[in-house]
């Protein structure tokens, strides 16, 4: 960590719990609505457009009546409360604070739904903490398209071999890996914080 001065991380499953199938289980769906909703919702090309910020979440949800028409009321019930969606790790806020204690600067690189940015991230306790963030739904681009993550670079003037990209997806660490980034997969806090702190 010699070169580094950034950290830069993925949000859903490094820094939170994207959880849905939890609150899904809370509302007393049974586990077949669950693999549905992963296939035809969690999964689909439909929330990879919510994603990349060409479509809305109002239309993404009729999509998906259309595709589990019989479960149009579940899929009703789950959109109620989005908020309860994704959970913050405990380790999240303090770990920020320990790098800027150290002398980081710390960066958001996700790839997330614009009105569940605009829901969730105030809630997060590391939010105000961080140094910048790009949103893939404001910016229409998603990980691993390397625009993206050149165009944080770019608004921040950030020197991509002075940055750690930290992402739960193999072929977002590839994709920093590919415009000069050191990067590491995140599996759990103990292998992350060895790998910064080594």
């Amino acid at each position: 960590m010699d070169k580094i001065k950034n950290v830069i991380f993925d949000v859903g499953m490094v820094l939170i719990d994207f959880c849905w199938d939890g609150y899904c289980r809370e509302l007393g769906f049974s586990e077949e609505i669950i693999a549905e909703f992963e296939k035809m919702m969690i999964t689909s090309k439909y929330w990879h457009l919510l994603d990349e910020g060409t479509m809305t979440e109002e239309d993404a949800i009729i999509k998906f009546k259309e595709e589990i028409p019989q479960y149009a009321k579940e899929i009703d019930t789950f959109w109620e409360h989005p908020e309860h969606f994704v959970k913050e790790y405990d380790f999240a806020a303090p770990l920020v604070d320990e790098l800027h204690s150290k002398g980081y600067y710390v960066y958001l690189l996700s790839n997330y739904p614009l009105r569940l940015h605009e829901l969730h991230w105030n809630l997060f306790k590391f939010f105000p903490k961080i140094d910048g963030y790009i949103v893939s739904a404001k910016e229409k681009l998603c990980k691993p398209d390397p625009a993206i993550y050149h165009l944080l670079c770019d608004r921040y003037n950030l020197d991509p071999s002075e940055c750690l990209f930290v992402d739960d997806r193999q072929e977002n660490v590839d994709a920093a890996r590919s415009v000069g980034m050191d990067a590491l997969l995140f599996t759990d806090e103990k292998k992350l914080r060895e790998y910064i702190f080594r």
